[in-house]
């Protein structure tokens, strides 16, 4: 029994001799921030410390990708999405825009008729695939809308 006592001194006299050779080093307290900081980070609005969640950044992503996607599709083929909402719904998308914060804009056709449809942008899923150009068809790019922005694909 003595024996795991004087072990555990041990290991705790080399524990401490460990912590005292590292420098001295500690996170500053919420009190010593810069004031500039703190005031900084007050006038900023909830919106735009938020941006990254807005259907804004949404919206540049698909485009973004969308076109990226563009050049590696073959050449009889264009980009194409699709829109699935909760339930199942599915919309062929001839247009998405921010309209809200969260809120998208959906146009596009569904079973043939041309819609609209609002929806908070976690409802949906975007499906990008590559459709086959028919020589007859017009063309009819997709578009992307969000603040001072306008793309078509």
């Amino acid at each position: 029994m003595s024996d795991k006592k004087d072990e555990k001194i041990s290991q705790q006299s080399n524990n401490e001799q460990l912590i005292a050779n590292v420098p001295d080093f500690c996170f500053p307290k919420p009190a010593e921030r810069p004031q500039q900081f703190s005031q900084a980070v007050s006038t900023i609005a909830p919106e735009k410390l938020n941006e990254y969640r807005s259907a804004s950044a949404f919206m540049q992503a698909i485009a973004e990708e969308a076109m990226m996607w563009k050049q590696q599709l073959p050449e009889n083929f264009k980009p194409a999405i699709l829109a699935i909402i909760n339930g199942g719904t599915q919309i062929t998308v001839t247009g998405l825009a921010q309209v809200s914060f969260h809120g998208i804009r959906i146009e596009g056709t569904l079973n043939g008729a041309p819609c609209s449809l609002l929806v908070h942008q976690s409802t949906v899923q975007i499906l990008c695939f590559g459709q086959e150009i028919v020589e007859q068809e017009e063309r009819r790019p997709i578009g992307f809308i969000w603040p001072e922005n306008e793309v078509e694909v």
